[in-house]
């Protein structure tokens, strides 16, 4: 774990991350079904077999559970799904989501996805990392514009939705 970005509410917090589990699988399709989630990660019908399925071993990408510590408990606690993938040589996409209510809009978004960032650079040091909120997503656009990213363009994916691409590179993604 380390300490969050010092700037108030759960910003402070620290965050951690450890490798999605069969086990996690539940608590995934818990947060899902949550309408915050499934406004943006709507992946048709979610049960069990789905998930299981849609976030199991997967050649290329490597998956994990958000942790936050909290100085009340004696284990941290799980927030948000994150995973990457290698696009090139020189690229990694992520892909996130908060799945705890509660935590939205506290800050604690911009300082996951900055970890997360961190982390990556360090254990595989691409150039840069990508991500792709809807364009719509006005709330994971700012949170990934406080994290270091900047857009790039605005396209069309390959499941025909718009996605505003955005990109850290690692000199940027240095905090």
């Amino acid at each position: 774990m380390s300490d969050g970005e010092g700037r108030g509410g759960l910003g402070e917090a620290g965050v951690g991350f450890r490798r999605l589990e069969e086990s996690d699988f539940p608590l995934l399709l818990e947060w899902l079904l949550l309408p915050h989630v499934r406004e943006w990660w709507d992946e048709g019908e979610h049960t069990i077999e789905m998930v299981r399925e849609a976030y199991g071993p997967e050649p290329g990408v490597s998956r994990f559970i958000g942790l936050l510590s909290d100085p009340d408990r004696r284990f941290p606690v799980p927030f948000g799904f994150f995973q990457y993938y290698r696009i090139d040589k020189e690229t990694v996409g992520i892909d996130q989501f908060i799945g705890v209510p509660e935590l939205v809009g506290k800050g604690l978004g911009t300082t996951a996805v900055r970890r997360f960032s961190e982390m990556i650079f360090g254990e595989i040091a691409p150039s840069r990392i990508t991500l792709d909120p809807h364009p719509d997503n006005r709330r994971a656009i700012r949170c990934c514009e406080k994290a270091g990213f900047r857009h790039l363009k605005t396209e069309t994916v390959a499941n025909g939705e718009p996605a505003y691409l955005m990109e850290l590179t690692r000199d940027a993604g240095e905090c």
